[in-house]
């Protein structure tokens, strides 16, 4: 069996009282677990979050400054992220050994919310280029798109992961549109993905390995924000899915929560979300609004087993409790 670590939504500042030198043990249980890959599922840092009264970064606040402050912000907070002891350690140990894979979603793509059609361009590049040079550890950012694929293990492949960029190509729902008439939906020409990363995902889609995970930073069905928001390209998603000769799992961050659901009536296969491995739900300064949860996928040829963890730490920071909870999938 291999082992696959999976976490979003990290955010250095959440618990200030934390001397920096004890932050996020939730790095160091995952690298303890000898996990064969890691996959950061987006918000891997934060530029705003929380309301004013409770932030000095409020939501959507990164949209009002100007180019040169948005990447030297940006860039700082990635050195501070990157500089927290059980993080850097992990990280290091991933990439040793060439299993370190990411994508993003809005907080460490812009701020709340962003969709691509909202960004400028230069604040655009700016971002991708701090994502690759820190996340990726690109010393040169390449041209390369975020989303790509990879077969795992790349000696004997049972499994390809795809991983989605849900937000360099995505354009605004207006929800309170009934559509065009009353036959069309508010998402109707609108798009997530784009139309090239799209086609991408219907090609990779095609192969002869028993599981696909898709791996993204927005959820199928659960938040606000969701790819079933986008109606027509979620249909031929779902319609992809089930001419599928290989069993498909959605992999999700977003929602500060560890959730695993069923394939239904709307949901054409397994949506497994582990969010919030370092940060407050709601971003108030209380005990019942923090949030220490990570997941752990086990795959072979005829198995997949998920295990959801949730942490609960003590006053300076260290791991007091820890419950964790196993699904097998096949």
């Amino acid at each position: 069996m291999k082992r696959v670590a999976f976490a979003s939504c990290c955010r250095y500042e959440a618990f200030p009282h934390i001397p920096h030198e004890n932050k996020q043990p939730e790095w160091k249980e995952i690298q303890d677990a000898n996990p064969d890959y890691l996959f950061l599922l987006g918000d891997n840092i934060y530029m705003d979050y929380g309301v004013s009264f409770f932030s000095q970064e409020p939501i959507g606040s990164p949209e009002k400054l100007s180019l040169e402050a948005f990447e030297a912000i940006m860039n700082g907070k990635y050195a501070q992220q990157f500089s927290v002891p059980s993080f850097k350690s992990l990280i290091s140990e991933m990439r040793s050994k060439s299993a370190l894979f990411a994508t993003w979603d809005d907080h460490d793509f812009a701020w709340d919310n962003a969709c691509g059609c909202d960004v400028p361009e230069d604040k655009k590049k700016a971002s991708t280029n701090l994502f690759k040079k820190w996340v990726l550890g690109q010393s040169e950012p390449d041209d390369s798109p975020i989303y790509h694929y990879v077969d795992l293990p790349e000696n004997n492949p049972t499994a390809r992961f795809i991983i989605l960029d849900n937000r360099s190509y995505s354009e605004r729902i207006n929800r309170h549109s009934d559509g065009e008439d009353e036959f069309t939906s508010p998402s109707e020409g609108k798009s997530m993905l784009g139309e090239v990363q799209l086609n991408f995902l219907l090609d990779k889609m095609q192969h002869g390995l028993p599981h696909t995970f898709i791996c993204s930073g927005l959820s199928l069905t659960q938040g606000n924000e969701n790819w079933s928001n986008y109606e027509e390209e979620y249909d031929i998603f779902s319609k992809a899915v089930e001419e599928s000769s290989s069993n498909v799992f959605f992999v999700a961050g977003d929602i500060h929560k560890n959730k695993l659901l069923k394939p239904n009536a709307k949901r054409p296969c397994y949506e497994i979300i582990s969010s919030g491995i370092s940060i407050n739900y709601l971003g108030l300064p209380a005990d019942f609004d923090d949030c220490h949860n990570w997941g752990i996928i086990e795959f072979d040829t005829c198995q997949v087993n998920v295990q959801f963890n949730k942490a609960k730490l003590n006053d300076v920071g260290g791991i007091q409790e820890i419950k964790s909870r196993t699904y097998n999938l096949l």
